[in-house]
């Protein structure tokens, strides 16, 4: 069985995004940045995913880059990362800490093919996004880039817009707190699962997220779990049936995720 799961704000969480439904005393910091915390899980949480580990394959599926996701120790029992890692959103593939040249090379030849590199793109954003709610424009690693926004002043309003007008350019988009994605068509992380499933010879795949960034991964699974306090739920887009919502919100649902996975992976074993 594998275990494909979104980070940031499905497994770990920040003081930020956590939420109010729990104590100092139950966290458990997973990630360092510059000498402070900065990522953290409950106790329970670390506890049930290292249970997983005995019956299923754990892969980290993120949208960071691999300087991002390294920082990310403490989710690792004995601090033993997996043998693979999807980062990039699926851009990526590490394979014991190094990326797999052939996969990489074969997204950007897509990307190329297909018109959505970032020097093409990076005009467009300048011509719709000018706004002083844009704090900063970042490149991650030369294959998608986001923007810093001042959510307090982004004009909720102009998403559809936003999104409609650059998904016919072949980009996708994706709002989560302060961070303005935009990725394109090529990138998936479902993809990426995909070579993984095959490379491992899984025969079910449980996929956990919270964004729209991770619909993709959940359309592909055999059963999957998407947080009730992500953009994939506010945003009301349709989903299969086998994508279930937690009943909780925060840094709990982590934990509600976790706990679920563990069952269906003692089940199966």
């Amino acid at each position: 069985m594998l275990f494909a799961s979104d980070l940031d704000q499905t497994l770990i969480y920040s003081r930020n995004s956590m939420g109010m439904d729990v104590t100092e005393d139950e966290l458990v910091e997973v990630e360092r940045y510059e000498g402070k915390p900065l990522s953290f899980m409950t106790q329970k949480s670390q506890s049930e995913l290292w249970k997983i580990n005995d019956a299923a394959f754990f892969l980290p599926v993120t949208t960071r880059t691999q300087a991002q996701y390294e920082r990310v120790t403490g989710i690792f029992e004995g601090q033993q990362a997996p043998r693979f890692a999807v980062i990039s959103n699926g851009a990526v593939i590490l394979e014991n800490g190094q990326p797999i040249k052939e996969w990489s090379e074969g997204i950007r030849q897509q990307c190329v093919s297909r018109k959505t590199i970032i020097s093409d793109l990076m005009p467009e954003i300048e011509r719709y996004f000018s706004e002083d709610w844009v704090l900063k424009v970042r490149q991650a690693d030369d294959w998608f880039v986001y923007l810093i926004v001042d959510r307090a002043r982004f004009p909720e309003e102009k998403l559809n817009f936003y999104t409609t007008a650059f998904k016919k350019l072949g980009w996708g988009m994706s709002l989560q707190g302060r961070k303005l994605y935009f990725m394109p068509e090529s990138i998936t992380k479902a993809g990426a699962m995909e070579y993984i499933k095959e490379r491992l010879g899984a025969s079910y795949v449980i996929a956990a997220g919270d964004s729209l960034l991770d619909l993709d991964l959940l359309e592909s699974a055999d059963y999957s779990i998407l947080a009730s306090h992500g953009e994939a739920v506010k945003s009301a887009v349709p989903t299969s049936e086998h994508i279930h919502r937690t009943d909780k919100y925060g840094i709990k649902a982590g934990e509600e995720i976790l706990g679920r996975v563990a069952e269906i992976s003692v089940q199966r074993k």
